[in-house]
């Protein structure tokens, strides 16, 4: 396979995204309520499990809040693998982003 080839089928790849429909975003919040993010789509939830406040992470993960919306977009591998953990603090922040990682299509 020629390096182009092998370049085109990549970034096809990489563009691939699984999206909410409009108004069923995740909408990340800290425990009082307030919202500080929103993700429609796989990558988008990815980005902002990055980047955002561990309390946010440990809210919705506690709650399996973020399983149920992997659920209604269909990626229930995923959400399976968050079911299963069970951290605490940037350990938890590594671990979704593992298991993103290993279970995206």
């Amino acid at each position: 396979m020629q390096a182009n080839t092998f370049i085109k089928k990549h970034e096809k790849e990489q563009s691939k995204d699984i999206a909410a429909e409009p108004g069923k975003e995740f909408i990340f919040r800290l425990k009082d309520g307030k919202e500080v993010g929103r993700a429609g789509t796989l990558n988008g939830l990815e980005g902002l499990i990055r980047t955002l406040p561990i309390e946010s992470l440990e809210f919705h993960s506690e709650g399996k809040h973020f399983s149920a919306w992997l659920r209604y977009i269909k990626q229930d591998k995923i959400a399976n693998a968050f079911d299963r953990i069970d951290s605490k603090g940037e350990k938890l922040r590594q671990e979704l982003l593992e298991a993103l990682k290993l279970n995206k299509l």
